[in-house]
């Protein structure tokens, strides 16, 4: 699966956990948000996706750059950073913080096989 494709995948499981009016906008000039949605009660959510190898991880200066673009570019209510790689600590930390949901490989998994995220409830 490409870069693409799985953020298509994901707003394929958008889709199927109830957000309407999901658009793929990935790519260069995307100002760090590849998908933006509506979750089933209208709250306004990003995401950025990461199709990475396992051994990599997500940085704190990662999150942080995405912090920036969901909260103050997009005015986000909901954020997920989504990746198929670990999150360091530092990382986590930061997303925690700044009330951002962090989707590393396991829970993706668990996403994909049909547990719902609950931050989408």
């Amino acid at each position: 699966m490409n870069g693409r494709t799985f953020e298509h995948h994901i707003a394929k499981l958008l889709r199927r956990d109830g957000c309407p009016n999901v658009v793929v906008q990935g790519g260069h000039g995307n100002r760090g948000v590849d998908i933006i949605a509506l979750t089933a009660n209208g709250r306004r959510l990003v995401a950025q996706c990461k199709r990475f190898a396992p051994y990599l991880s997500i940085t704190s200066p990662d999150v942080q750059k995405f912090v920036g673009s969901a909260k103050v570019l997009y005015g986000a209510d909901v954020a997920l950073y989504v990746a198929t790689c670990p999150f360091t600590p530092e990382a986590l930390n930061i997303a925690a913080e700044a009330g951002i949901t962090a989707v590393h490989r396991g829970v993706l998994e668990e996403w994909s096989a049909g547990e719902p995220l609950r931050i989408l409830e």
